[in-house]
């Protein structure tokens, strides 16, 4: 007798789709022989109950729920929306604009948009294909298409969602129908989410009203809780070490994380988010202007505690934004202020390089603890690339983390999370992270394509977990790293990695570009057209090429990739910028800026 326990996935006639498969195989997980003979029993009687209990699948509104998303929120807003439509009787798709094919539009009835901005107005690169097929001459008429669009982004920045306007824009310019106004959510966009949905499920009832009878669909709690923003997972610092020297501008520090693979996962390419403690002078200073007690009871998201501890862990107090300055500016009744908070422009600059309290100590106003607790922004998750493969490192994570430092307005700033992570954490304590995927910025398929690599400063870090993944899956193919920073002496991060890397035939070219050195080539974009003719035929040989950095760097190194393409390929300005579109779509032409 063969005694072999078989699962469902052995019976090839199952008439179950693969999601169905997967929830049902996570339904009966764990369940004892008394349990799995009332549980079928339990599913045998669902399968007579009258059909009417249950809407037929071609009842119910077609909805496609698509994300694109930078740093993780997008994702995260269009999750909760498919959650609650799906408890309200609705079938959506919930689909990453990477994986979306745009011809699809035309079949859509209903797609409902959540897409945040990069950049100089950009849309996220995940989004790519999407625009590019709107944007160009041979996108569909899409009378047929209801849609909504929910933009994020900061309110501090010139193009505030203007990937949102755009496709708002692009959409209907085909002839697609709006469902509700677009949103056009700031930093602080949690409440405007939640409103956002309540009405776009309205919407869709009214598109196709439901029967008032349905099936609940059992919820069973995951044996892997997954960590986001809003659920953290607890990190231990396990070391963190200067990898600048003493004398260099910038402290960079190399950051190491312990973590548990069993609920947390990371690909290569991928960013950590996490939140931080500010800094106790900091908030020290704050409560001397504000004359305020750190003692002080107050109320924050339904929650008691002192208002030392609301500044400390949950309180934005590094990154002024706009809205905070214009609540202050009433509070304080200072004409001045106000005037400036209702200027758009003036009050962007304003706010670049202040932080709070420079308004406490240049624009005083009375404020008791609640008051000061409500005029704050909640925390924001800062992101970092990981550092590091999890199949090299499976209990760990690693970041490069360099300490923001600034004088302005008359005193000396330093960043929230990067002063923690670079000067106050010591070894043992913990953190909240969570990972951000990043499937726009990964390594090929086959182990064996060529990679280039092009960074400056920290835009390093995800080029050592690519070579970490590649030399613990054995990989063949070439490597090129491309590296730029001030001094070469000072500010050659991860040298002895890279170098290492060389000798063990990972990377088979190493191209250095060292601004502030006396006759050094100045910047990774005149490096690269220096050496146009290797990058060329890199190119035409298959590899793939990567970028990560800031914005100023990824356009400058665009402008000189199409140069060289130009020069090495003999081809006009337009047919330049046809092949790096080209290399975008084949998913060779991959960037992640910040």
């Amino acid at each position: 007798m063969d005694n072999t326990v078989k699962t469902l996935e052995d019976f090839s006639n199952h008439p179950l789709e693969r999601v169905q498969l997967s929830r049902l195989l996570q339904a009966v997980e764990g369940l004892d022989k008394q349990q799995l003979t009332w549980a079928s029993g339990y599913l045998a009687g669902l399968g007579v109950l009258e059909p009417t209990v249950a809407k037929a699948p071609d009842q119910v509104p077609g909805v496609t729920i698509l994300y694109a998303t930078q740093g993780g929120n997008a994702r995260s807003v269009a999750e909760a929306l498919a959650e609650n439509a799906t408890a309200q009787g609705f079938a959506p798709r919930l689909v990453s604009a990477d994986s979306y094919r745009p011809r699809d539009l035309t079949k859509e009835q209903v797609l409902v948009v959540v897409i945040s901005t990069q950049g100089e107005g950009e849309p996220p690169e995940s989004a790519y294909d999407l625009f590019k097929y709107l944007r160009g001459d041979r996108a569909p008429r899409l009378e047929g298409l209801r849609y909504a669009v929910f933009g994020l982004g900061d309110s501090s920045y010139e193009q505030f969602c203007q990937a949102a306007r755009e496709l708002d824009e692009l959409l209907g310019n085909q002839g697609a129908r709006s469902l509700l106004d677009r949103i056009d959510a700031d930093v602080e966009f949690q409440q405007a989410a939640t409103n956002w949905q309540d009405r776009i499920l309205t919407e869709l009832g009214e598109l196709q009203p439901l029967d008032q009878a349905r099936i609940i669909p059992l919820q069973r709690e995951s044996a892997t809780p997954r960590h986001d923003r809003n659920n953290p997972f607890r990190a231990a610092l396990l070391a963190r070490h200067r990898i600048t020297t003493a004398d260099a501008v910038c402290n960079v520090q190399h950051i190491s994380l312990e973590i548990d693979p069993a609920v947390i996962r990371y690909r290569p390419g991928d960013a950590l988010g996490l939140y931080f403690q500010n800094d106790p002078a900091l908030i020290e200073e704050m409560l001397a202007l504000a004359g305020l007690a750190a003692e002080a009871p107050v109320s924050l998201d339904g929650e008691r505690m002192t208002l030392g501890q609301a500044l400390e862990e949950r309180l934005e107090l590094t990154q002024l934004h706009p809205s905070v300055v214009k609540a202050w500016a009433t509070l304080a009744g200072d004409q001045g202020l106000d005037t400036l908070s209702r200027e758009r422009e003036k009050l962007r600059t304003f706010v670049q390089n202040r932080q709070f309290v420079d308004l406490l100590q240049n624009h005083p106003a009375d404020v008791d603890a609640q008051g000061l607790v409500e005029i704050l922004h909640a925390q924001q998750p800062r992101l970092y690339s990981i550092a590091s493969s999890q199949t090299a490192y499976e209990d760990e994570v690693h970041l490069t983390v360099a300490a923001l430092r600034y004088r302005g307005h008359g005193r000396d700033h330093l960043g929230g999370a990067s002063g923690y992570l670079t000067q106050r954490i010591s070894e043992g304590d913990d953190l909240g992270v969570y990972v951000v995927e990043n499937p726009s910025f990964r390594l090929p398929a086959s182990a064996d394509i060529p990679i280039i690599m092009i960074g400056a400063g920290t835009g390093i870090a995800p080029y050592r977990a690519f070579l970490q993944e590649r030399e613990a899956l054995g990989s063949a193919g070439d490597g090129w790293l491309v590296f730029g920073n001030r001094h070469f002496h000072r500010d050659f991060l991860y040298q002895t990695d890279w170098l290492a890397y060389r000798k063990a035939g990972l990377l088979n070219r190493i191209s250095l570009a060292f601004s502030r050195d006396e006759g050094a080539c100045s910047y990774v974009q005149a490096r690269l057209y220096e050496e146009r003719a290797e990058l060329y035929r890199w190119l035409r040989e298959g590899a793939h090429l990567y970028v990560c950095g800031g914005v100023e760097m990824a356009q400058g190194v665009h402008q000189s990739l199409l140069a060289i393409v130009q020069d090495q390929g003999g081809l006009a300005e337009e047919a330049a910028v046809e092949y790096t579109e080209t290399l975008r779509e084949q998913g060779r032409y991959q960037r992640d800026i910040y």
